[in-house]
């Protein structure tokens, strides 16, 4: 099946495989969730195929072997504990050193920042003076946490976020759907792995009506109201902080006379309602200071003081 997504990767990908110029190196980085695994290990594939024109073809002896998980021209190098150590790295080298008999040898370096510091300086020599015959691909979250020395010798590959269209072909793959949900995809960031989280949320309709209620100035749950259930379920701040930027961010649009494509497009008319109340600048001031708000929690802001700041305006 051919990959969702990533295309403008795959196919810069697809041309240095047929003109023979890969190289032998690549990090793919990407916030958690983003597919990097995924799409590292559909390029692997692409990499060891036979077939050089509509590769994978899934037909030939090497992705066939793939499929099944027994191809010996690919190794993956994961944690054992929390850590990659140095003696898998050099596991991976001594085998690096044996010529395949046939094409490339792949090797698949997991949330490669987890490397000891021994077991990325473990790996340089091999970065430097690669097998032509060898690729090394490597997935993080946090790009930065590699030594200078390794991101000086890798390709950095960052994954794009997920188009709508692409975000629910990949949630239907997995038997998801977004229809009557597309509000998930805003929340997403069009990151797979966030809206799959999202989506079996039991608890997100309820979280997302209680800021909704608190927006639109409902009876039914105040300021107060949502102070208190966040001070008590600190887990679901994240969530609470975009979808009140997502009803905000609406209501802008609608200030400016656009009212349609909105982010909660279900919730149209209290949106339409809650921006006759406010000026262009006001809300841009809100959106704003959520953003700070964001920005100081990452600075280790006190989380009551931030709770406060977005419910009664500390």
């Amino acid at each position: 099946m051919d990959f969702i997504g990533q295309k403008a990767i795959i196919e810069n990908f697809r041309d240095h495989i047929k003109n023979n110029t890969l190289g032998h190196a690549y990090a793919f980085t990407g916030p958690e969730g983003a597919g990097k695994r995924t799409l590292a290990r559909y390029i692997s594939k692409m990499i060891l195929c036979e077939n050089s024109e509509g590769m994978p073809c899934g037909n030939c002896r090497s992705c066939k072997g793939f499929e099944a998980g027994g191809n010996p021209n690919f190794t993956v190098i994961t944690s054992e504990t929390q850590r990659i150590l140095i003696n898998q790295i050099r596991e991976m080298i001594d085998n690096i050193n044996i010529r395949p008999a046939f094409g490339r040898k792949v090797y698949l370096i997991e949330e490669a920042d987890r490397m000891t510091v021994e077991a990325q300086n473990c790996l340089l020599k091999t970065l430097e003076e690669p097998p032509k015959y060898a690729v090394i691909l490597m997935t993080t979250c946090h790009y930065d946490s590699l030594a200078a020395t390794i991101r000086s010798r890798v390709v950095q590959t960052r994954l794009k976020p997920y188009t709508f269209d692409e975000l629910s072909r990949i949630l239907l793959v997995q038997g998801l759907d977004l229809k009557g949900k597309e509000y998930i995809y805003e929340l997403s960031s069009g990151i797979p792995g966030k809206a799959v989280k999202l989506l079996k949320d039991e608890t997100l309709e309820e979280l997302r009506g209680k800021v909704m209620d608190f927006v639109f100035d409902s009876r039914e749950f105040s300021a107060l109201d949502l102070n208190l259930y966040l001070s008590n379920n600190k887990e679901v701040f994240p969530e609470c902080l975009d979808i009140l930027e997502s009803v905000l961010r609406d209501a802008l649009l609608v200030c400016y006379g656009i009212d349609s494509g909105l982010i909660n497009s279900d919730k149209k008319d209290k949106i339409l309602e809650y921006s006759n109340r406010l000026k262009p600048h006001e809300i841009i001031e809100k959106i704003n200071k959520i953003q700070d708000i964001r920005s100081a929690l990452r600075r280790n802001m006190n989380y009551q003081l931030a709770v406060d700041m977005v419910t009664l305006g500390a």
